[in-house]
């Protein structure tokens, strides 16, 4: 009898486990609020306000002042090449790395970063940021694999302004006075 008790609640609690699950995921018309919530590489389109494209880009806290992420030289590639963006139309770019609003750029190429043994110590790599501000457009569009063709795909959303598509708020390029 007293194992009975014991399943029963068990099994409750179970029930109830799973019903509120549910309700935490259940699917909205909107993207989610963090691009990290896929479990599948989130297509990300970005612009910049000067070519960038083959610079390693790391991550930095929103006020520019601390190093938060950074690849080791093993880390930048994609698929086997370097991950650098896939240039896509009217001058945006697909992030192959996994950047957000918060990217800069550093001075190194990915060739020449990918040929270090290690990974740049932070002091070092904060004397090499080619560019602080360098976003004018972020845009998370969802899980990659929704596309079939990646480039022709983004190129359509880019077309239609980005339907369905969360763009994130970018702080712009310091002016220095």
């Amino acid at each position: 009898m007293k194992n009975l008790v014991y399943l029963v609640i068990v099994l409750i609690i179970s029930f109830s486990s799973c019903k509120n699950k549910e309700k935490m995921i259940a699917p909205t018309d909107k993207l989610p609020e963090s691009p990290m919530v896929s479990a599948t590489p989130t297509a990300i389109v970005y612009k910049t306000y000067k070519d960038f494209s083959n610079l390693v880009p790391i991550i930095m806290d929103a006020g520019k002042t601390k190093i938060l992420s950074y690849p080791a030289p093993s880390d930048i590639f994609y698929n086997g090449k370097l991950a650098t963006p896939t240039a896509l139309k009217n001058g945006y770019w697909l992030d192959n790395r996994g950047i957000n609003e918060n990217v800069v750029f550093l001075n190194y190429t990915y060739e020449a970063y990918s040929q270090l043994k290690e990974a740049p110590s932070l002091s070092e790599m904060m004397t090499n940021i080619a560019e602080k501000y360098p976003l004018t457009e972020l845009i998370y569009c969802g899980s990659r694999s929704q596309f079939k063709n990646e480039v022709t795909d983004l190129n359509l959303l880019i077309d239609k302004g980005f339907p369905n598509c969360r763009k994130a708020d970018i702080v712009p390029m310091a002016v220095e006075f």
